[in-house]
């Protein structure tokens, strides 16, 4: 049936067969590069930090006691001297008040003793009594003098034991934590109150191993705090001889110099290393690299035929968002820097947007 559909098919099927098969058009991807020129960089390091008060004190009393008051709370400014809280000091009190009784023991028994050996001096004068007498009464008299002695610094002692029945401020600051509370029995020294020092202010970053010697030579840095765009002046001030053990990194505390005001406690900053290399360097944005195993590739770019090669190259050093590369490119060499994971040895590339080859990067012209 229908014999005219048959051949119509068949006919249709050879067209199909002898025509051309359409041409696909070549992948051309679009890529902005940069040219290679060698610039006087830094060696430099961004850390991210937190600012943090230089002294951070945890007062406590001096005596032991049931805390009778707290005058104080969490984010409150104090100042030097202030009553942060009592203790029950009754019995300080009593005791001072015994040790002041035991000093005007000791006195009429010091005074009546100096009397005594007066009058013992005048019999010795007279001949009634030998030297051997008068020495013994000298001796009590020593030891007289010696009881009230000890009882008068005792007495200062107990004083003072009742005068620690009140906690005040060691200094100007803004407490920070409350470590004990209202009728809790605290021993002497035990911490009751926590106030970090506004004197000076400091930022503390964490310095990972692979970076200690080089940031140890470093003592000036730039501090940006996160808060705003202004940069502080600030020194490297100490850095601890011993890793954290749990991250394995070196905490090192940045003094801030001529910190304004508003720079508040809890803050977060970056702080920046830069000490310029003594000669100048071919820097390239992390962003140009390509990592494959053990080897690091960027992809150059042959301007005449439009395409890309891999070229293998050693880094040397890290200047903040680049790196200083130690072999592999060339100043005038053209470097893609958008796009590297997207391309194969040889594909065809187009300027992004038609854009010209830029100059190399600004982080590597820093000084």
């Amino acid at each position: 049936m229908y014999p005219h559909l048959y051949v119509g098919l068949a006919a249709a099927t050879l067209v199909a067969a002898c025509s051309k098969p359409v041409p696909v058009a070549e992948d051309i991807r679009p890529v902005r590069v940069m040219q290679v020129a060698a610039a006087q960089t830094s060696s430099a390091a961004e850390l991210p930090g937190e600012v943090r008060p230089r002294v951070e004190s945890r007062v406590g009393f001096q005596v032991s006691g049931r805390i009778a008051g707290r005058a104080v709370g969490v984010g409150q400014f104090v100042k030097r001297g202030q009553r942060l809280a009592t203790i029950d000091g009754a019995d300080y009190q009593l005791a001072a008040a015994a040790s002041r009784a035991q000093v005007t023991t000791a006195q009429v028994d010091r005074d009546q003793q100096r009397a005594d050996f007066r009058r013992f001096e005048d019999l010795h004068r007279r001949g009634f009594i030998s030297g051997a007498d008068l020495e013994r009464r000298k001796s009590q008299l020593d030891s007289a003098e010696a009881r009230h002695a000890q009882a008068d610094a005792q007495s200062d002692v107990s004083g003072n034991q009742a005068g620690y029945a009140v906690l005040r401020a060691p200094g100007d600051g803004v407490v920070t934590a409350i470590d004990a509370e209202v009728g809790q029995v605290v021993a002497a020294g035990q911490s009751v109150v926590r106030i970090a020092m506004t004197g000076d202010k400091e930022v503390v970053v964490a310095i990972p191993e692979s970076r200690l010697d080089a940031l140890r030579r470093i003592t000036d840095v730039r501090v940006r705090l996160w808060a705003n765009a202004a940069e502080l002046r600030g020194r490297v001030r100490e850095i601890a001889p011993l890793a954290d053990a749990a991250t394995r990194t070196f905490p090192a505390r940045i003094a801030l110099i001529d910190a304004p005001a508003e720079v508040a406690l809890g803050m977060s900053a970056t702080v920046i290393f830069e000490a310029p290399l003594p000669a100048p360097v071919i820097a390239l944005p992390l962003q140009a690299l390509l990592k494959e195993g053990e080897t690091t590739y960027v992809w150059q770019l042959d301007r005449d035929a439009m395409t890309v090669r891999r070229s293998p190259i050693s880094v040397a050093n890290i200047a903040g968002n680049d790196v200083v590369v130690g072999s592999g490119v060339a100043p005038g060499d053209t470097i893609v820097t958008a796009g590297v994971h997207l391309l194969r040895e040889g594909q065809k590339v187009k300027l992004l947007d038609g854009a010209n080859v830029s100059s190399a990067p600004l982080s590597a012209a820093r000084k």
